[in-house]
């Protein structure tokens, strides 16, 4: 058995300090923020008034506030009354500033008046700067807000918790020559009193939360369009990109339209701007009527982008739109019920991808990057539950993960299917009307399904919110008659293949398929109990039959030899369905970490899919053989030689048959199918797709011959690899040289590969010394590192080595972006040694303070288990694959 002992163990921290929310004796109801920033001198100047609701009497308020020098706070007890200037106090540890009261005041509405002045700062949070350069290359700033999740405070003093709703106004100063946006339509604009700015006013907000706010300023350029439903949409960038706004702006106009129907409620706001800022922490953040991205989230070059980034861009846009509804006009009373939002906004983005862009196959991409990436973190010991429970939202951050949005999207699915998907509409629709311009928890939305479907949908789903984990079924057969009894057994499936000290029990909707039909539905059950016995009526002897039929429930599904093998025929023929093909493969290579599976058996499956079509298939299969790659690696450079030439022998024909060039007529997926399958050979070391490769990058440099985008990060990828300096130096002026963020970040990632240590040390010298690469992708600096031996330790000991630097580019321990570097740099090890060193790193740390250490705990235990995984799948396999690899000559 394996134990995984959380950070908690490192010698005695100081216990944490005892966080407060606010007190719920006041509540905001409206705020008029007046701000005047200025982008040189990188600082604001602000004066805010908020009408406040006493309800319990009081001789103190508190209200949160953050990096603010506040210059007076004053009382207004009735209107036209003089302000009284109030005494304060600040705790710093919990950002809240308390505020004397004369006298004690009994339930009244007062107003608070807030002078203050804050910084610009350039963490990517609350209001902050953003760098660019000009067509002529000289450097520009913009400025503009991330306040999710506690960073309003940072911006002007507010009760800065999601629970309080209230309107605002916002006014903006401004240079005259600058664009000022807000979440609403402006109303007036005028100039200062010395006529070198301009004040710009903003409608009032609906009532909303505090981190929905947002302000942007600077030189930007738009284009615009209206939806049906009258709303004016806009794409804005800095200048000289908005034509690459097109595809975002178009498909959002469309995206308002159908979720105004499916939802049954007409977005309230008369217009919503998109905004491309250069410096972005997260994906993109859905401000109420005006919606923050990355520019690679939003700006799309039809000859430049990838399918891939396409349909992401897609599925971002129509995520942060769906937000409009599912956390802006319904939002959650604390951060417990994040997924309230997250988890609906990831379902519903799938959705409208799926029904209005089929080109990108949506439905079969979210396998592998919902549901298997759900899986994969979920399967871990130091997972969390989709409810989790949140006692400081400062250090929020590591809950922005895969459970909150993979996992609580793909069981949406579940739910959407196992309800239909009309019944599950309706659940929605009660639940946004009846909490719209309010706030709500888990059990509001299961009530609202409960209604709609007459079942009691608290029961069934609670235990997948609540509890950690997911099932796997272990079924057994046997034919009785004309009939298939199953036998099915659910426990936690952990990735260790250890027990579960919890015996956590699921109710799991089973559907069944079998082989003489293999797209329909033959059996559904509810299994309830540790193990059931079902019953499938009309089953032939000798016929298959497969559970969770389309991948659609969140579990995973181990069979009997006999049963896997009647499946063999249909997966390598493609009879059955492409997402239960997935499913089972998919299945069968988390498994291998169990120790259930041998990666023999996995090789097996996988050879039986020589004649596979479909990208997602071989992406699944494709994983498995990293696998084997990985431990091979740790074996011996032979044992590395010899599994490498195992893989080229099982892609060869599929590589030849594929080639390198689109062909007329294939759909989308037909060229990122020929990248995967090319970059494994090319990785297994294949010559003649290596120099096919290399040829591809001369001709497009020498000759301008276009590289398609979909196989131009794998050209990169063995470029870097295979042609040293000379070709490290070729991708490092193409970085330099393109105005494209695509490009910029595939170049990065392909040279975070090369094998060759001085190189690697030039690009993170390069990256984060020089900082050359944005805060924002320098996480993908660590990205290539891993795929050798040189990559994972130099990686490592840079890390080490800078952590002081790293934690303050990126704002502290509770950055969702330090700590992806932090996981990046460790992951991929593979021996013991390797998760007591990690480990015993950051315990040991002095650059750590003991609370840093507390909300990197779950960061750093997933890490060490991984490692620890990837050790334990070493020993299991370690003589199968010398048996496996002296079976096929090699």
């Amino acid at each position: 058995m394996t134990f995984v002992y959380p950070m908690a163990t490192c010698g005695n921290p100081a216990p944490a300090f005892k966080f407060e929310r606010l007190p719920t004796n006041a509540e905001p109801t409206h705020y008029d923020v007046r701000l005047s920033p200025c982008l040189n001198q990188f600082s604001f100047e602000g004066l805010s008034t908020v009408d406040v609701t006493i309800k319990e009497a009081t001789d103190v308020l508190k209200v949160h506030a953050q990096s603010l020098l506040i210059q007076s706070v004053s009382l207004i007890t009735n209107p036209g009354d003089a302000a009284k200037k109030l005494d304060t106090t600040y705790d710093d540890k919990l950002n809240i500033l308390s505020i004397k009261l004369p006298s004690v005041l009994q339930p009244q509405k007062v107003q608070l008046v807030f002078k203050f002045i804050g910084e610009l700062n350039d963490k990517m949070r609350g209001f902050y700067r953003s760098q660019y350069k000009d067509k002529d290359g000289s450097e520009k700033f913009l400025a503009s807000t991330q306040f999710e999740s506690t960073y309003a405070r940072l911006a002007f003093p507010c009760f800065d918790e999601p629970i309080y709703k209230a309107t605002f106004d916002v006014t903006l100063e401004v240079d005259s020559h600058l664009t000022a946006l807000s979440n609403m339509n402006v109303i007036s604009e005028t100039p200062s009193t010395d006529g070198k700015r301009k004040v710009v006013k903003f409608a009032t907000t609906p009532k909303m939360s505090s981190y929905l706010v947002a302000f942007a300023v600077g030189e930007l350029e738009y284009i615009s369009t209206k939806t049906n439903s009258g709303v004016e949409m806009r794409v804005y960038t800095v200048p000289g990109k908005k034509e690459q706004g097109q595809y975002s702006l178009d498909l959002s106009a469309k995206c308002i339209d159908w979720y105004n129907e499916w939802f049954d409620i007409p977005y309230p706001l008369p217009k919503c701007d998109l905004i491309a800022i250069p410096d972005f922490s997260m994906g993109a953040m859905e401000n109420w009527g005006l919606v923050t991205y990355r520019e690679i989230a939003l700006l799309v070059d039809p000859g430049v982008t990838s399918t891939r980034q396409k349909s992401r861009v897609a599925l971002v846009v129509a995520h942060e739109l769906a937000h409009l509804w599912f956390g802006n006009l319904v939002t959650m009373k604390w951060w417990t019920d994040l997924w309230l939002k997250e988890g609906f906004a990831s379902f519903m983005e799938y959705m409208f991808v799926g029904a209005n862009c089929p080109e990108f196959k949506i439905w079969l991409h979210f396998l592998n990057d919902e549901l298997a990436s759900g899986m994969g973190l979920d399967g871990l010991r130091n997972s969390h539950p989709i409810e989790v429970e949140i006692d400081n939202p400062n250090e929020l951050d590591e809950i922005y993960d895969s459970i909150t949005y993979a996992k609580s999207n793909s069981v949406n699915r579940m739910l959407c299917y196992y309800l239909s998907e009309p019944v599950f509409q309706k659940g929605l629709r009660i639940y946004l009307k009846k909490f719209q311009y309010s706030n709500a928890v888990t059990q509001d939305l299961w009530s609202a399904l409960s209604e709609a479907s007459g079942q009691n949908v608290n029961e069934l789903m609670s235990g997948w919110t609540q509890q950690m984990g997911f099932p796997v079924l272990n079924v057994t057969q046997r034919q009785d008659g004309n009939n298939r009894v199953l036998t099915v057994e659910q426990r936690r499936f952990i990735s260790d293949g250890g027990e579960d000290p919890k015996n956590s029990l699921w109710q799991v909707p089973i559907t069944v398929s079998v082989g003489s039909a293999p797209s329909d539905v033959k059996a559904r059950f509810l299994l309830k109990e540790k193990q059931q016995e079902f019953v499938v009526e009309g089953v032939a002897p000798g016929e298959w039959v497969k559970l969770n039929s389309g991948t659609t429930g969140f579990y995973r599904v181990e069979y009997s030899d006999e049963m896997l093998t009647a499946m063999l025929p249909d997966i390598a023929s493609r009879k059955m369905p492409v997402l239960d093909r997935f499913g089972l493969i998919n299945d069968l290579s988390a498994l291998l970490n169990t120790g259930r599976v041998s990666i023999a058996q996995f090789v097996q499956v996988a050879a039986s899919s020589a004649n596979e079509d479909e990208y997602v298939v071989w992406g699944a299969i494709d994983e498995g053989m990293s696998k084997l790659l990985a431990c091979s690696r740790e074996m011996s450079e032979e044992t590395l030689k010899s599994a490498k030439q195992l893989i080229v022998k099982m892609f060869e024909k599929t590589g030849a048959d594929l080639g390198f060039a689109e062909q007329s007529g294939e759909d989308s997926q037909k060229m990122m199918l020929r990248a995967l399958v090319q970059a494994r050979l090319a990785r297994a070391g294949h010559q003649p797709t290596i120099d096919k490769f290399n040829q591809m990058f001369t001709d497009f440099l020498e000759k301008g011959t276009p590289i398609h985008p979909d196989i131009r990060l794998a050209t990169f990828g063995v470029v870097a690899r295979s042609t040293g300096k000379e070709g490290f130096d070729k991708l490092m002026n193409l970085r330099e040289t393109t105005a494209f963020q695509e490009i910029e970040r595939q170049a990065m990632i392909a040279m975070s590969q090369t094998p060759e240590q001085p190189l690697l040390a030039q690009l993170f010298e390069y990256g984060f010394e020089k900082n050359k690469v944005r805060p924002q992708d320098q996480l993908y600096l660590f990205l290539g590192t891993g795929s050798t031996h040189m990559g994972q330790q130099y990686a490592w000991q840079y890390f080490c080595e800078h952590i002081k630097e790293f934690l303050e580019k990126y704002g502290g321990a509770n950055s969702s972006l330090f700590q992806r570097c932090l996981k990046f740099a460790g992951e991929s090890f593979g021996n013991e040694k390797r998760a007591v060193e990690f480990q015993d790193f950051f315990c040991n740390c002095k650059d750590l303070t003991d609370t840093d250490r507390q909300t990197l705990a779950r960061p750093i235990g997933q890490t060490v288990e991984a490692i620890r995984l990837n050790a334990r799948l070493l020993e299991a396999n370690r003589s199968i694959i010398e048996n496996l690899l002296k079976q096929s000559n090699l």
